[in-house]
């Protein structure tokens, strides 16, 4: 029996160490140098920094059983500390009673209006559900301008579904409530403060948890190969017989689980694209001396005169990650594979800067000592207004090859998190008795496409 797993990001690892834990040897296939995925981090002369803000955060006991199993003993608990940059200011994200009272007075009063005369939500557009639930005046002086900003096109354009899910993502705590304008203001006055605990590394970077991952699989008889570009899918009618790369070794396949680009798999299966599409992220990694004039694990830039969408700060998740005296930054810019700033991200340098002086979390141009540009590729899923068709489409086509099952962020076509993609991993696991099972591919009881519970 030879199963293969594309993508050693968290869904492929913890699958993969989780069939191996059954006695099913796998194959774990890599395109990058390292695994990890987005969960992956940069490691430089003397400092380190994560692909954006990562961090394990669940109430999932199964989650929390997996990562006390894997990470036993390399976790630490800190305090969330993530801001929202809004009207020239930065806010604490989720909003609390103070930052309220901050807020622009007319800004309130014209929210506090919209209470009472939002439409209701019609159609399917990120436009009617965040107007039904924050009014015309958040809707027009936030939302509208971050989504021209980071998916560069209009609200009327994107399906209801991307702001579902991004508003949550980027809540995290279920405690807190931010899914209406009626939330936003009164929820910052309940008595009952909320303190959300992360689990971070103690030593290192979050991809300490996937480099575990891949140790321990192979510690069980797996493999897990880096470097490897897949030029060829060889099946017989619906059955994937074996995957050849492009440096021309080929291995058997009895059973693939692909957690890479849909549209890659589609090609290699002989499919016409399904065209979901994906943004990326070109990403600006500064080391700055001095303490952080505005410290903060993350925080969000809504506004289209700032090029970066999203910062998060290196010692604000662990003080070790930098030397003593110095902070590092990760500025991300939300981008096209192959448009100006995928190919030209590094001219923009001097932008990154003033916006970095500008909003004062960077003190001058002379504390920055270190930059370093990076491109990561297929970042976030876009949910455009007929995304749900092409997924059928998607769906459809896999369902055709009996041996393939699609799944994760980026495979499965789905927003989520790595505390998702741990738990969609274990459900799929979970679902597979033995071996035989992926050898009589009909015994299983997910098709084509495995998304979890989205």
């Amino acid at each position: 029996m030879n199963i293969t797993i594309v993508g050693a990001g968290i869904a492929g690892l913890t699958l993969g160490y989780l069939l191996s834990k059954k006695g099913i040897p796998v194959v774990l296939i890599e395109k990058e140098s390292e695994v990890g995925g987005l969960a992956r981090s940069f490691h430089y002369n003397n400092w380190s920094i994560d692909i954006g803000p990562h961090r394990f955060h669940t109430d999932d006991p199964v989650v929390k059983a997996f990562l006390d199993e894997i990470m036993s003993g390399h976790l630490m608990e800190i305090d969330r500390d993530s801001k929202v940059y809004f009207c020239d200011t930065h806010y604490k994200w989720p909003l609390t009673f103070h930052d309220v009272l901050q807020l622009p007075y007319s800004l309130m009063a014209k929210s506090m209006w919209d209470l009472i005369f939002r439409p209701t939500s019609e159609g399917g557009t990120f436009e009617s559900y965040v107007m039904s639930k924050y009014g015309k005046t958040l809707t027009d002086s936030f939302f509208r301008e971050y989504t021209l900003k980071f998916l560069k096109m209009d609200l009327k354009q994107c399906h209801r579904d991307w702001a579902e899910t991004g508003i949550n993502r980027a809540t995290i705590d279920k405690e807190v409530r931010t899914s209406s304008i009626v939330d936003l203001l009164f929820g910052v006055l309940k008595p009952k403060k909320i303190h959300t605990k992360f689990l971070y590394p103690k030593k290192g970077t979050i991809d300490l948890f996937p480099k575990i991952l891949s140790q321990k699989i192979e510690r069980l008889g797996g493999k897990v190969l880096t470097n490897k570009n897949i030029e060829k899918i060889n099946r017989a009618k619906d059955v994937i017989k074996s995957v050849v790369f492009s440096d021309g070794q080929e291995i058997q396949s009895d059973f693939l689980f692909w957690s890479g680009s849909p549209s890659t798999l589609e090609i290699l299966l002989g499919f016409e694209k399904s065209q979901l599409g994906f943004c990326s992220t070109a990403m600006c990694n500064l080391l700055v001396e001095g303490p952080p004039p505005v410290p903060s694990q993350w925080e969000y830039f809504g506004s289209r005169e700032i090029i970066f969408c999203r910062l998060s700060t290196n010692t604000s998740f662990n003080p070790a990650l930098a030397p003593s005296g110095y902070y590092g930054l990760c500025a991300e810019i939300v981008c096209y594979n192959n448009d100006y700033v995928w190919n030209n991200a590094d001219k923009l340098l001097n932008i990154i800067v003033q916006n970095l002086i500008k909003t004062k979390v960077v003190r001058n141009f002379n504390s920055i000592v270190d930059v370093h540009f990076e491109k990561i590729d297929q970042t976030y899923p876009i949910y455009r207004i007929d995304y749900l068709e092409k997924l059928g489409q998607y769906y459809n086509k896999l369902q055709q090859v009996k041996n393939v099952l699609a799944f994760g962020r980026t495979g499965g076509f789905w927003y989520n998190n790595m505390d998702h993609s741990i738990r969609l991993s274990i459900d799929l696991a979970n679902s597979i008795i033995d071996s035989d099972m992926l050898s009589t591919p009909e015994r299983l009881p997910y098709k084509g496409v495995f998304r979890g519970d989205f």
